[in-house]
């Protein structure tokens, strides 16, 4: 500024020398451009300061999304993580004569014989129930089973484009409870030798939907049922492969609880 005025000092001596000038109106016109011109360099350079985050601001804004709540998370999902990894193997359980593929909660188990294949798709999620048994529940202070068992539909093609769909679930543990009353009892009840059942039955050229006609297995000829079963037994889906199953799918599951833990916690400690 300092500069501005020493160099319209310098120059009034040339405008009132000059002749048939008005020198003052000269003189003013031209301090007040010199002065309007570092004005406004001095309001642009005061806008651009103000664009430039501040360092400190930032980091108190960072710092702000972290809340009591969210440590009271974090801490707790410190004990969390440990009991649960401590329940987990480090390695997922064999299914003999399957190949697994697995994407997130969803499971697909496929054995192909010739031209003849078996697909057994599932998924984990929600499908995780504790089991009491009689010595557990003498120990009140421990935590019961946790074991998964998802409902599962197994898919049966001949290499024809056309596939026998089964979906079947596990019986749940009320009705295997009820059945041990009535059998306590002394009344007959229907006795369930197999470790899961037919659910409903279709036939599709590759994707059940919606509109795909199928059948209940609650209004299925008995011997058909039973027929159905003994189809699935064949092809490896028996007693020994569900027990395979039920480990695997509780040791996957767990593993992806565990994820799901340090992926909260991490969320959290931001």
């Amino acid at each position: 500024m300092a500069k501005a005025l020493r160099f319209a000092l310098s120059t009034t001596s040339k405008y009132i020398a000059s002749p048939g000038k008005s020198s003052s109106k000269v003189f003013q016109n031209h301090c007040n451009a010199v002065f309007n011109s570092h004005v406004q360099r001095a309001t642009y350079s005061l806008m651009t300061a103000s664009k430039v985050p501040c360092a400190s601001c930032s980091i108190v804004q960072r710092a702000s999304y972290g809340t009591e709540v969210d440590k009271e998370i974090s801490k707790f999902l410190d004990k969390e993580i440990q009991f649960e990894s401590s329940r987990s193997s480090q390695s997922l359980p064999k299914v003999p004569g399957f190949e697994v593929v697995a994407d997130g909660g969803d499971l697909t188990f496929t054995k192909a014989t010739g031209a003849e294949k078996v697909v057994v798709r599932l998924s984990v999620n929600g499908a995780v129930d504790s089991i009491m048994s009689e010595n557990d529940q003498e120990k009140s202070d421990e935590p019961p089973q946790m074991v998964c068992k998802p409902p599962f539909e197994v898919e049966l093609s001949k290499g024809d484009g056309k596939i026998l769909a089964l979906q079947c679930s596990f019986p749940s543990q009320d009705q295997m409870f009820e059945d041990a009353q009535y059998q306590g009892q002394g009344q007959e009840a229907e006795q369930i030798d197999d470790q899961f059942e037919i659910q409903e039955v279709a036939i599709h050229g590759g994707e059940w939907k919606d509109t795909t006609f199928s059948v209940s297995a609650a209004t299925m000829d008995a011997e058909l049922f039973d027929l159905l079963m003994d189809m699935l037994d064949e092809r490896g889906i028996n007693d020994e492969f569900i027990g395979h199953l039920v480990d695997y799918c509780t040791a996957y599951e767990n593993k992806q609880y565990v994820g799901f833990l340090n992926n909260l916690k991490s969320f959290a400690d931001k």
